[in-house]
């Protein structure tokens, strides 16, 4: 999957993940490469078929790979070792082992539609150094189009550009190269007993179908088992955090197992399958037997707390719907995280048995309710009536306040809500994260309003992710947190009536103030149209509500 990242941690403004993401028959015998190779050397690049790109050394057959030294200095090319065993027709199996690829700009290893290609006991170390604009996915060791093949007891560690290990199909758009590719599926493909570990800027190990194919050539039978993904909570490197973790996703998927892996310190949910893309279909995919310890430590991919599994389906509205359908997770041991399993518009999925310890506060399994299903109601005291799907996490009914409850604002997946007193106080429930308070300081005005930041899933800078919130005073100060941003306020300045609303734009760059006069006060990118200011009015505003946020991630 690929991501760009900005920011270094919680709180910054991190772009939601959104996953865009490969043929042939069998022939032949394949041929490993012999340890009596020549000695490694500065690469002399030359073109990798029609990607676009150069590389170091160029398979097209099995003589080829005979011929590749042990290691292969990659330094100035933009692919270490392509592979395309369809260039010529001649369909031989090949087999690269014991290679070690380093200082490519862009792919240490890349197969192109190829079949019966292994990738063995290798090590791909220190690519990614120079990553070339357009590449949607610049995994270190990386198959698009390419079936009836493996990846197996390779070590890929220290890469710069975009993760791990990816297995994709090919079409309109290779996601491994800047020009398009060829249709071609992904089929049968095994991705077994490597060590993958502080990758930066991607994810550990990707699946996907190119979502930009209409139709996709699909991705189906892939099997993912026995890798070890091992990542250290806050490690970052030039293009983002090693975010570790294994991703199943894109337009076509099916019949995917990821079986007896073990997901440590990922950046991101251990698993995560998501269809997203307009009509999108992932069916069968089988999450089974893996160990999953103190992973999505950014909390970034759906739920706003630390998640071992995710299975979601992006919110777009019929007839091109997201759909996930049969998926299986099970035999599964988890522990370190909030939620064990965290579910969104995931159909007929099979969620037990499963070995699940929590943090504090947490739950087993989760499952987001669908938009419109219910809804909250809090009172001065600090209680919280739920209706409808909504659940009840908690509430400061019958304990004491310094100061009355004034506002209410639900987490992204509906998981949790904060609470907001008038003296700035914050309380948090269920999956709700505290990013702090304004309880305890000096106000000039009591607060009046909480609005929790949307999602948005643009890549730009200082895009939020339903992790902060603002509160707003009745003077129109507007205080900031999580990954809330300020551009402006009406504090320090006249006012013909108390603020008594806040109400951000879609995308969390700008926010409305109302007034109980009916004044509207616009900031950052909130548009002004119109207002009741200086209008008589038989009672006061109260509040105000945007078009267009949606609720959930």
């Amino acid at each position: 999957m690929s991501r760009k990242w900005i920011g270094a941690g919680r709180g910054t403004s991190l772009p939601r993940i959104f996953l865009s993401l490969a043929l042939a028959c069998s022939v032949g015998g394949a041929i490993e490469v012999g340890t009596a190779a020549p000695p490694a050397s500065a690469a002399s690049c030359v073109q990798a078929g029609s990607t676009g790109l150069t590389a170091a050394e160029v398979v097209q057959k099995a003589s080829d790979a005979s011929k590749l030294p042990a290691t292969v200095d990659a330094t100035g090319c933009d692919i270490g070792i392509y592979v395309n065993n369809s260039s010529d027709n001649s369909h031989t199996a090949i087999t690269i082992d014991a290679v070690t690829v380093s200082g490519a700009n862009d792919h240490g290893i890349f197969v192109q539609d190829s079949d019966n290609i292994t990738i063995s006991n290798s090590t791909v170390k220190d690519n990614g150094v120079a990553p070339t604009p357009g590449i949607g996915d610049n995994k270190a060791l990386m198959m698009v189009g390419t079936s009836d093949s493996t990846i197996t007891g390779n070590t890929v560690t220290g890469n710069l550009a975009d993760g791990g290990i990816g297995v994709f199909d090919d079409g309109q758009v290779d996601n491994g190269a800047p020009g398009a590719g060829t249709s071609s599926p992904a089929s049968n493909d095994t991705i077994s007993g490597n060590t993958v570990s502080g990758n930066y800027g991607g994810c550990g190990i990707v699946v996907s179908s190119v979502s930009a194919n209409v139709p996709a050539a699909g991705v189906t039978g892939v099997t993912v088992s026995g890798n070890t993904l091992q990542d250290t909570p806050g490690q970052f490197g030039p293009h983002g955090p090693a975010i570790g973790g294994i991703i199943v996703a894109g337009r076509s998927m099916s019949n995917i197992t990821v079986t007896g892996n073990s997901i440590v310190g990922a950046a991101q949910p251990g698993v995560v399958v998501h269809s997203n893309a307009p009509g999108s279909t992932v069916a069968g995919v089988s999450i089974t037997n893996n160990t999953f310890t103190n992973d999505d430590w950014l909390a970034t991919n759906g739920p706003p707390v630390p998640a071992a599994i995710v299975v979601a389906a992006t919110q777009i509205p019929p007839p091109a719907t997201p759909v996930i359908t049969g998926t299986t997770i099970t035999g599964n041991t988890i522990s370190g995280e909030f939620y064990g399993i965290w579910l969104a518009g995931a159909r007929s999925t099979t969620t037990s048995p499963n070995t699940i310890t929590t943090t504090a506060g947490g739950s087993d399994i989760f499952d987001v309710p669908p938009p419109g299903s219910g809804y909250w109601m809090s009172a001065t005291d600090g209680g919280v009536f739920n209706f409808g799907s909504a659940g009840f996490y908690g509430s400061m009914g019958g304990k004491h306040l310094n100061a009355p409850v004034i506002g209410m604002a639900q987490t992204m997946d509906q998981g949790g809500y904060w609470l907001a007193a008038a003296d700035g106080g914050v309380f948090t429930f269920g999956d709700a994260v505290y990013y702090g308070s304004k309880g305890g300081e000096h106000l000039n005005a009591p607060v009046v309003a909480v609005a929790r930041t949307p999602v948005f899933s643009s890549q730009g800078q200082g895009s939020p992710a339903g992790e902060g919130y603002w509160l707003v005073a009745a003077d129109g100060g507007v205080f900031t947190f999580g990954d809330a941003g300020y551009y402006g306020s009406k504090g320090g300045e006249h006012l013909n009536a108390p603020v008594v609303g806040m109400t951000p734009t879609p995308d969390g760059h700008g926010y409305w103030l109302v007034a109980a006069d009916g004044g509207v006060f616009t900031f950052g990118d909130a548009g002004y149209y119109g207002s009741k200011g200086g209008e008589h009015l038989n009672a006061p505003v109260l509040g105000a509500a945007p078009v267009g946020i949606t609720a959930s991630a």
